[in-house]
């Protein structure tokens, strides 16, 4: 089984580490690490995973794996020429291509292919975007599509396997947004940048930029000071401190807004509770994260994206409960039908397939489950 636990061991064999040294630089007990090691426990918390790489002195993606076995091959075709669009684009280039009213539609469209989990789709549109709207940015109207496809591309890219590129496309929205010299558009370009830098294991980093958006979005920009709040709490709860605060705050911000899904940030109120539901997990507490997810109906976070992320934080709080195999493997079950990509390449979802496999007692289960572990690429050939 190629699981995380069985990375973890080789790379940390390669640094020349115990067991006893790698769990003392991450701050876990020997114990623990051990059972990850032979798959024993999931890792269950993005604080374990980052903290467990900084002490292997590797990347996140080195531990999670880039999911190249798992993606869907038309999808990661796309990947090529989007990093060439990129490193190929200048803001000072030209002729003019395409009208610009179109180029604009086109981006809204794409932003939208990605929220329904078109990801193929999605992504072999947005390289032709990324050059034509380069040839424009003497125009403000132009620069605002810039951002908004950068923010576009750094998500679609960072749910391929592929942070690097993630942040460089965070970085250009970023660039486009100082361009227009616009605090709105300069805030919502930093939340690109904000999920860029998780991608990384960055979290840190990413709640400093949120912060620092958050100093300038104007007050109109509630659903940009929302999405950017409920970073901050993510982030708190990755790196130990308390969400809470940041949590109640996007839950009022939320009854100001008309629009919440104007800049593809879908920030409404079910989504705030889908955010609570990270941040519980993040804590371990499961109960909570269950409770929560119980309150809301997947159809009303209204995008199959965040609709795929409900279904899988629903299950990894019924694992984390001991529940039944049968409900875990349901659910998991829905999140894949709608998001085969977002659903196959997650880091948590992988680990506990694959630890249910180990341990499947019930044949119905585990027939289930290794459906599921082969679909992921996580069975061994043969």
């Amino acid at each position: 089984m190629n699981t995380i636990g069985a990375t973890i061991r080789r790379l940390r064999r390669w640094r020349g580490l115990t067991i006893e040294q790698a769990a003392g630089l991450a701050g876990i007990t020997k114990g623990y690490l051990s059972k990850i090691e032979n798959g024993r426990v999931a890792v269950d918390k993005r604080s374990t995973l980052v903290a467990i790489a900084d002490a292997l002195r590797v990347s996140l993606v080195d531990i999670t794996g880039d999911g190249l076995e798992i993606r869907d091959p038309e999808a990661d075709s796309t990947v090529p020429a989007i990093r060439a669009a990129l490193l190929d684009s200048d803001f000072d280039d030209s002729p003019a291509r395409g009208e610009l009213s179109a180029l604009v539609a086109e981006a809204q469209l794409v932003a939208a292919m990605r929220q329904a989990n078109q990801v193929a789709e999605a992504g072999r549109r947005l390289p032709p975007l990324i050059t034509a709207l380069h040839t424009h940015t003497r125009q403000a109207e132009a620069l605002r599509a810039l951002v908004s496809v950068a923010h576009t591309t750094s998500l679609l890219v960072k749910g391929l396997g592929a942070p690097d590129l993630a942040w460089i496309a965070a970085d250009r929205g970023h660039e486009a947004a100082e361009r227009l010299g616009d605090p709105h558009w300069i805030a919502l370009a930093a939340f690109a940048r904000t999920q860029a830098h998780a991608g990384l294991g960055a979290h840190r980093r990413a709640g400093t930029i949120a912060r620092n958006a958050l100093e300038i979005v104007p007050d109109d920009a509630v659903d940009v000071r929302g999405a950017l709040t409920l970073t901050t709490a993510l982030t708190d709860s990755v790196v130990g401190s308390d969400p809470s605060a940041a949590l109640d705050e996007a839950e009022g911000l939320v009854a100001h807004v008309e629009d919440g899904n104007r800049h593809h940030l879908l920030f409404t109120a079910p989504n705030v509770v889908l955010w609570r539901m990270a941040t519980a997990l993040e804590q371990g507490d499961y109960a909570r994260a269950a409770t929560l997810a119980e309150s809301i109906h997947p159809t009303e976070l209204e995008v199959n994206s965040r609709r795929t992320t409900y279904f899988i934080d629903y299950a990894r709080a019924l694992w984390g409960l001991r529940r039944p195999d049968e409900e875990v493997v349901a659910l998991l079950t829905q999140a894949e039908k709608l998001g085969p990509v977002r659903t196959r390449s997650n880091a948590f979802v992988r680990e506990i397939v694959s630890t249910m496999v180990e341990r499947a007692r019930h044949q119905a289960v585990a027939r289930e489950a290794r459906g599921l572990a082969s679909r992921m690429g996580l069975l061994k050939a043969g």
